[in-house]
This record gives C-alpha cells, structure tokens and sequence, in this order.
C-alpha cells in the first residue's frame, strides 16, 4: 500500500498546539478577571491589552518589593524634626533627618530655619552645629545605633531609573521613589563641587535623604535655581566632624550690596547676567576696587547669575582670602582681586539652641468655643506649646476631668504647675483625638 498523500502532523503535535491554544486562553481570562475595569479605555478606542498590563504591574510591584526592603535596612538611619521659618512661611513642617551618629542627626535646613522640636524627644532642641551659608545643621536627636550606610560616589544618578527619598510624617519617617528621567551636574555657589538634579518628583522634599534602591546613601534634596538637587553624602559627612568641633569657617562678606539685573540695567552695562554693585562700605574689603555701577560676572571663574549667587559664594570664603573678581565696567572686562572680610554677625542666630525653659511661656493663643473647649489659634516659637508639638487649629476638649475647658482655665493650670511638671490636655485636631502633655 502507498502512503496517504500530503504530510499529517504528528498526535503529540497536535497536543501541544492544543495546550499552548487553551494556556493562552486561561491566561487572557484570568487577566481579565483580574482587570475588569475598562473605564480606562482612551478616546480612540483602544486600552492596554491585559498581558501588557500584567507585565506593568509586576513592575511595580518589584518597585514597592524594593522600597519596602530598603526601608527595612535604612530606618534606623532616619529621624524626623519639626522645623518652622519665621516671618517667611506660616506654620511649620516635619522635616526628615539623617542620623549621622548615634545620637546626632544631619539636616540641610533652609535660611532662617528654626528647628523647634525633635521627634521622640521631649523638651529644648540641642543644636551641636550650623553652618550658616550651606544650612548643614547637627541636632541632639534620641541615641540609637545607627546602621552603617554604604555611600554612593558622587557622580551622576543612573537615569532613567528610580531612587527612595525619604519624608517624613506624624507617625514618623518612610521611603518613596523618585523617577529620575535624566541626572546633570550642576554648579552651586555654596559648594565646590557639582551637584547632581534629582527630578521634579523631589521638588517639596528640600533636605531629605536620597538612597539607591540597593541601599546607597546618595545624599541630601537642596535647591539649585529652584530645581531639586542633590548634594553629595560624601561632601556632608566630611562636615560632621569640624561642625562638632565648632571649627567652621565664619562666613565671608565683600562689604558691597547688589541687585539682579533687569532688561534696563543688562543693556546700560553689556552685561547679561551677574551681581550689579549698588553701593561700596567706605571701610569694607571692597573700598578702592569696586565701584557702584560695576557688575561682577564670575568669581575665580566661576560665572555669578545673580547677587544671591555671588553673596552666596563669597560667605563660604574665609576672611583673608583672595578672590579674584571679573567685573564688567563701562564696557570693558576687569580682574580685579578682594579680600575677603568677615560678615558682620546678624541680629539673631536662625537656629534655636538649648535653652533654660523654666520660665518657658505656655505659648497659645486661644478662642474658646461654646459646648467643645479651646481652640489653639497660634503657636508661640520656643513655647512650652510648641515643644509639644501643638499646632494651629487644633482644640483642647478637655484637661483632665475638666471637659471643654476655657482658655483662662488652660493657662491657669499650667502657670500653676511646678518645674518639671507636664499639663496634660485631650486635643482634637482633623477628626482625631489625642493625648498631649505640655511641660513646665
């Protein structure tokens, strides 16, 4: 006999074609139950396929498996501190800390910063060091062992990609990722070395600790011409030490005040960016080497965008040293050499230090509300009410057995109490009560 014409496949074949045919079909329906929502259909009518959808969310779930592992190795290193700016924002914000030692957190703090309570520890706020022009700042925190942090070099972030920055909340402190779409270099005044753009996803998270997702310290959120940036974990750390020792460099000061440059100003000098010179102190570094009019382009050539800038850059000179100025003046292009003087001290220091708070005020203001206590209206700075993290809007419904409480009856209590004492109040604030003591 001949053999049947054409070719037949085989049984085993046509098996496993049958089985690849209904694997294909219970995965696309077990998608299906596990998306069923097609409200996100676009306009044009299509919408992700649920294989592609499934795929996306195994990627993020392995970006949540990670952040939730490098929160686990890397919380013991973070603290958080309650940080307010008078006569620039209203209120205060919990600001996350990086523990540096075992009882010392690092924080990059903005201008006229005054931290007014740490997490975790009652009572005055201990401030080991400041310095004043790049707002590192060392803070007494709660001893604990801190985890020994592996740092990253300083060099650009892997982009695109994802890193963890820190934040840090009433219940305490917590990782999130960041995307990162690209990471450039960039020049800052107050460092010398570049920094390293973060993306606009770190832009609320001024002086919060950044980490790989393989659990790198890469180092702190600053601002750089308004964009987030990081500042390298090496370049901070070298700091911890002489800050603690108190042998940082006094800020600098060249004796001048300026102006940015507007469109008038820019075509009367030829000059399209800098610090334009409005007056010259007669016994200042600057007496007979500038004059007003002048505008100081670069300082030891490094190029100045505005006053800010060069103020900026001057304050981290020592007084003594040389800085060699260009200086744009009728028209020609000048070096001229300064020597830095020191900058006289400011009226206040902008960090509040320990302090004796046995003749602490109260520190509320309060508007009693028929049938429900007290209503904390305002917050005084360094209080007895803001060392225990009291806040605006908040309302005392009552003080001990004593319910809805007026306001002279609060203050009245706590003037009443001895040296060490704690007045303990029930507040309310968004929906939720708690317990607060207030110290004497």
């Amino acid at each position: 006999m001949g053999a049947p014409g054409g070719s037949a496949l085989s049984r085993e074949t046509r098996l496993l074609a049958a089985t690849i045919g209904v694997s294909l079909v219970v995965l696309l329906v077990l998608a299906r139950f596990r998306f069923p929502d097609t409200s996100s259909e676009v306009r044009d009518g299509t919408s992700a396929q649920p294989l592609a959808r499934l795929a996306a969310r195994a990627a993020f779930d392995d970006l949540s498996l990670a952040v939730r592992e490098l929160t686990g190795r890397v919380e013991g290193a973070l603290t958080s501190l309650r940080v307010s700016r008078p006569g620039v924002d209203d209120g205060w914000r919990l600001v996350p800390a990086l523990r540096v030692r075992d009882d010392v957190a690092m924080a990059l703090l903005p201008e006229r910063a005054l931290v007014e309570a740490v997490f975790g520890m009652p009572g005055p706020v201990t401030v080991l060091g400041r310095d004043p022009v790049r707002g590192v700042t060392l803070v007494r925190v709660p001893s604990s062992p801190a985890p020994v942090l592996t740092i990253r070099d300083s060099q650009p972030l892997t982009a695109p990609g994802y890193v963890a920055v820190a934040e840090a909340s009433d219940a305490g402190t917590s990782l999130r990722p960041v995307f990162v779409g690209r990471s450039d270099g960039l020049g800052d005044p107050r460092w010398d070395g570049p920094l390293y753009s973060v993306g606009r996803g770190a832009a609320d998270d001024e002086g919060a600790p950044v980490f790989t997702l393989d659990g790198r310290l890469v180092g702190l959120v600053t601002r750089v011409n308004h964009e987030p940036a990081v500042v390298p974990a090496s370049v901070l750390l070298a700091m911890v030490d002489p800050l603690l020792r108190g042998t940082t460099t006094p800020p600098g000061d060249l004796g001048i005040t300026t102006q940015a440059l507007d469109t008038r100003l820019s075509a009367a000098t030829g000059a399209q960016a800098g610090a334009a010179v409005v007056t010259v102190r007669d016994d200042g570094p600057s007496a007979g080497r500038l004059v007003p009019g002048d505008v100081v382009t670069a300082v030891n050539g490094q190029p100045m965008r505005n006053g800010a800038a060069l103020a900026q850059r001057v304050a981290r000179s020592a007084p003594g040293t040389t800085l060699s100025l260009t200086v744009r003046r009728d028209g020609a292009i000048l070096t001229v050499p300064v020597i830095v003087g020191a900058r006289p001290a400011l009226p206040q220091s902008p960090v509040r230090a320990a302090a004796d708070t046995s003749s602490r005020p109260l520190g509320l203001t309060l508007r009693a509300i028929e049938g429900r206590g007290s209503e904390i209206v305002r917050v005084q700075e360094g209080s007895a009410g803001a060392a225990a993290l009291l806040s605006s809007g908040a309302i005392v419904v009552a003080m001990g057995p004593t319910r809805a409480p007026t306001p002279a009856a609060i203050v009245r209590a706590f003037e009443a109490l001895p040296a060490g004492g704690s007045l303990l109040l029930s507040v309310e604030a968004d929906g939720r009560p708690r317990l607060v003591a207030v110290p004497r």
